[in-house]
């Protein structure tokens, strides 16, 4: 017989955690061309990529610095890891 799974939400959005306002300020005229992702899609695929051991290009690398969720040395600040776990966990944690 399976147990139960209890499922709790998270109340910590992205949008908690980093402002449409500061992601525009932070992401100025840069331009990506037609990748079909948001900003903050490609936010979050930025820091699954520093998450991973990944490197990035310089334009995205400098935009997550600038919002605070990477260190210069290419590692995820705290913010950073709860702006991932929030973009990637769908609101629940196990």
């Amino acid at each position: 017989m399976l147990a139960a799974v209890n499922f709790k939400t998270t109340m910590e959005k992205v949008e908690d955690l980093v402002t449409d306002k500061q992601i525009d300020l932070a992401w100025g005229n840069a331009n990506f061309g037609n990748t079909g992702l948001t900003k903050r899609e490609l936010i979050a695929n930025v820091l699954l990529k520093c998450a991973s051991g990944f490197k990035t290009g310089h334009t995205a690398k400098c935009i997550v610095e600038d919002l605070g969720l990477v260190t210069k040395k290419w590692e995820l600040s705290q913010r950073g890891k709860r702006y991932l776990f929030a973009a990637y966990s769908g609101g629940l944690s196990l």
